[in-house]
């Protein structure tokens, strides 16, 4: 393998959050896809209406979703620059659509979202170092 490769896999200098922020992510998006085996259409319903979609969008939607987590997840675990980027983006989209409908309705599902998102964007924030910092810079330029 070669050693960038290593030191994206290497866990010992990622901060534990990333480690278990990622593991979240792979965890649902496996979830996810095994209830494509099990109840597509009442989880795919529930899944859309979380992200402000209307509930007869389909099973697919599901596919969706956890290759998006993977993404994320893998993007976060390599500490890339396009992994926390894409984090942000995604969770303010998610977590703006959880503080919407909690208003409307006030289901503690809709405003754990909005304070998932939030938990996480805020943890970014602080140790975005880890993302962009010089070790970042090192590695990139190792690769041109």
């Amino acid at each position: 393998m070669k050693e960038e490769t290593l030191n994206t896999i290497n866990s010992k200098n990622k901060p534990p959050g990333i480690i278990l922020i990622s593991g979240f992510y792979t965890f649902g998006a496996v979830v996810l896809l095994i209830t494509l085996f099990t109840n597509p259409i009442q989880v795919s319903s529930s899944i859309a209406e979380r992200h402000g979609l209307p509930p007869t969008i389909g099973p697919w939607f599901l596919v969706l979703v956890a290759g998006l987590a993977l993404t994320i997840a893998w993007g976060l675990f390599s500490l890339s620059r396009w992994g926390y980027i894409l984090t942000v983006v995604y969770l303010i989209y998610f977590g703006s659509v959880g503080l919407f409908l909690s208003r409307g309705q006030a289901t503690t599902i809709d405003f754990g979202n909005f304070i998932w998102s939030l938990s996480v964007i805020i943890y970014l924030i602080v140790i975005r170092k880890h993302f962009f910092g010089s070790r970042q810079k090192e590695i990139h330029a190792k690769n041109k």
